[in-house]
Formats: structure tokens, C-alpha cells, sequence
């Protein structure tokens, strides 16, 4: 089991729920954890320890998928595991607009990679 799933209340919630879909621009993944993306990317199957933000177990997960795309031709999974399903228009106008609000000074271009990760809750037995 993989250590270091952080996550805050509201996505320990969606991870409850059923699925937790993380998208970043890869360029500032790589900023703070140069070679994530593609260590999370050999890593799909593997089951980490999830921790709320006050480093306290609150469950395990898998990664299930994890992908780059562009903001400009989201890859079809993203559209779908968020709801934007045959719409990138709309995914682009929507993940635009959060992402303005959480990074003023960051540009999304149609160019800019995105990296996504997919985990589900692991129950024990």
C-alpha cells in the first residue's frame, strides 16, 4: 500500500461517494513533485492510504486510471467521469472558470496538458 492520498473534507466526501477525479495542469504537478505524473502513471492498481489534511487516516483507495489530455481535446474519460460527456465546450468553460478562481495568475491555453487521476474507495473485509 502507497502512502500519501491527501485530501480535504469535500473530496473525502466525493471519494465516499463512489469515485474522486483529480485534474492539475502537468506543468505545475511537475513544479512540486518533478516525475509524479509519470510515477502515478505506473502506479494504477495500487491502493493508497488516504489522510485528511490534518494527516489522519480516513480510509484507503485505488488509483484507477490516470492520464494526460489537453484543455483544448479533453479526452473523452474526463468529460465523462465528470459529467461533460460529448460537451468539452462546456468542461472547458466550467474547469476555466475554477481554475481562474484557485490560480488568478495561472493561463490555461488549449495547449496546456492536463493530468488526471481516478481512485474509488477500497472497503476492508
Amino acid at each position: 500500500m502507497k502512502i500519501g492520498l491527501y485530501l480535504d473534507e469535500i473530496s473525502l466526501q466525493v471519494l465516499k461517494k463512489g469515485l474522486f477525479v483529480s485534474c492539475e495542469p502537468k506543468d505545475r504537478i511537475e513544479e512540486f513533485a518533478p516525475g509524479l505524473p509519470e510515477q502515478r502513471m505506473a502506479e494504477v492498481g495500487e491502493v493508497y492510504l488516504v489522510c485528511n489534511m490534518s494527516n489522519e487516516e480516513q480510509g484507503k483507495a485505488r488509483l484507477i486510471d490516470a492520464f494526460t489530455t489537453t484543455f483544448g481535446d479533453p479526452d473523452h474519460r474526463i468529460l465523462q467521469l465528470i459529467g461533460f460527456e460529448g460537451n468539452p465546450e462546456k468542461f472547458q468553460e466550467q474547469y476555466g472558470a475554477f481554475y481562474r478562481r484557485q490560480f488568478p495568475d495561472a493561463i490555461l491555453s488549449t495547449e496546456t496538458e492536463l493530468f488526471v487521476t481516478v481512485y474509488e474507495p477500497v472497503k476492508d473485509s
